[in-house]
């Protein structure tokens, strides 16, 4: 087994968000609700959206989703006329994939994780292991 293989079926991401009840969910409720979770899948992501409203209102939701929803929403967040129809002042997207025992989309931004990872990729191919 080479010491490049990170087996991307099972991962930790937090998870937190709005609900029906509540859709005026802030985002240090989330912070303070937020749980790890257990993301199984081949292609799963962590996902976690900023939302800021017109209204001034400002969400956030974390949660694993598959990658490909992930990039769509990505891409829906870019597109000014989807902003406007939303009612939305600022809109943001982070697509992860956790390692170790820290999820990615927590509150901190996720390039630390990706660049740690492309380190342990680029070490691994220079076979320092």
């Amino acid at each position: 087994m080479s010491c490049c293989m990170i087996p991307a079926y099972s991962f930790l991401c937090y998870a937190c968000g709005p609900s029906s009840e509540d859709p005026n969910y802030p985002v240090d409720q989330c912070e303070k609700d937020q749980r790890r979770v257990n993301c199984t899948g081949e292609d799963v992501t962590c996902f976690k959206q900023h939302l800021e409203f017109n209204s001034g209102i400002v969400q956030e939701i974390r949660k694993c989703v598959k990658k490909s929803q992930c990039n769509d929403i990505k891409k829906s967040c870019s597109d000014d006329e989807t902003i406007k129809k939303s009612n939305l002042k600022d809109c943001q997207v982070a697509c992860c994939i956790s390692t170790g025992d820290t999820p990615c989309n927590s509150a901190t931004t996720a390039s630390s994780s990706v660049m740690i990872m492309m380190m342990v990729s680029a070490l691994c191919s220079l076979k320092l292991f």
